[in-house]
């Protein structure tokens, strides 16, 4: 039993588009909206953060350029993963201060990937010297950049808790 030309080649043409298909990569990066249709969260803004005394301009730290890469090291798509790593060493040092750093902290990225200001609403020394020592001695893969950490406003030495939204 033979099958017809055209079907026979219509088959043909099938399997070759299934077999192309399958080799295909894609991905959808882009952030887009979901349908949810409701109230909108409040945003916090940081306002004006002053820029602290941290040690970070002065001679304590190796050139930028010779620095090792440190925790803003972000996956192979998307290497710079600079806001990740100020909010992750903004609870290091927030725990290390015994949980007493109020306010807004904002972390400026400079153009050789070091990060060159660190500035504070409420500044408080014991975060600020945590915060030299984990972002002094590394660089990022990152252009320039800034990211801002809301610690809350009701951590006292007291209370030994923190508390607030973080992030």
């Amino acid at each position: 039993m033979s099958f017809p030309l055209a079907l026979r080649a219509a088959v043909t043409w099938s399997v070759a588009l299934l077999l192309a298909s399958g080799c295909v990569r894609t991905a959808d990066i882009i952030d887009e909206p979901d349908a949810f249709v409701g109230p909108s969260t409040p945003t916090l803004e940081a306002g004006v953060t002053p820029i602290v005394d941290s040690g970070l301009g002065t001679d304590a730290f190796p050139p930028c350029s010779e620095r090792p890469i440190g925790g803003c090291q972000g996956p192979v798509d998307f290497p710079c993963a600079f806001s990740t790593w100020v909010s992750v060493t903004a609870a290091k040092c927030q725990k290390l201060s015994m949980c007493t750093t109020n306010g807004w902290l904002r972390v400026s990225l400079g153009a050789e990937g070091c990060v060159d200001a660190i500035g504070m609403d409420r500044p408080n020394e014991a975060a600020i010297k945590c915060f030299a020592a984990e972002f002094g001695p590394y660089r990022c893969p990152c252009r320039t950049s800034e990211t801002t950490y809301f610690f809350g406003l009701a951590n006292t030495p007291d209370s030994g808790t923190c508390t607030g939204p973080k992030g």
